[in-house]
């Protein structure tokens, strides 16, 4: 699979064949702000180009830095070409996500529907989901999310996660699942310690 990442054209190389192309299929890409092309999702300002007075050529390299993906629009299963015709740029989990078939306009229609902060968000329900967080008390947990109290609380107690899987947009990070199941782990220790007339749980550290 190396042998043919490192056959295709580079990132820049991309781009710059699609920079005019993508507004007609109504994709919004700014060329001074690297992102995925179809969720939007970016990482941070890092990538972004803040000079005013870089050329083309800088640009471009801005965009081979960024670590989007390759993505065949027709797979090499079904015949797909290395070309730049047929090669865009996804993060990981985009690509993981992305439909196989030999339509160009399925791609691309999925690709338009595509957004990480709703799938953000849908994650974050799952994992509310999941510790039974309803409706009622997801103004109280939201609360306790941005306190600097449970901030101050759960210094120590998580890590950052390594996806396993390797699709997700980013290498690292504090999931859903670890954030929302402190916050009731957090919420339950301080009502209890509240009715027992004790202390509040981050004074205890």
């Amino acid at each position: 699979m190396r042998q043919f990442s490192e056959n295709l054209p580079s990132k820049g190389q991309i781009y710059d064949y699609w920079k005019h192309r993508l507004s007609r299929l109504y994709f919004h890409v700014e060329p001074r702000k690297p992102r995925c092309w179809a969720c939007g999702f970016n990482y941070g300002s890092r990538y972004d180009i803040k000079r005013p007075d870089v050329g083309w050529d800088e640009i471009l390299r801005h965009w081979d830095r960024i670590p989007l993906q390759r993505c065949h629009i027709i797979p090499r299963s079904l015949s797909g070409r290395d070309n730049l015709s047929n090669l865009f740029l996804l993060c990981r989990e985009c690509h993981d996500l992305m439909p196989n078939t030999n339509i160009p306009e399925v791609f691309f229609r999925w690709g338009r529907t595509q957004n990480w902060e709703s799938r953000e968000d849908a994650k974050l329900r799952d994992a509310m989901r999941a510790f039974r967080v309803d409706a009622d008390s997801l103004r109280h947990l939201d609360q306790v999310i941005n306190s600097s109290e449970f901030r101050s609380w759960m210094s120590g107690k998580f890590g950052l996660h390594r996806p396993q899987s390797n699709y997700a947009p980013i290498s690292s990070r504090l999931t859903p699942a670890t954030l929302v199941g402190l916050a009731v782990h957090y919420h339950r220790e301080f009502a209890a310690h509240l009715g027992d007339g004790g202390a509040h749980p981050a004074s205890k550290q």
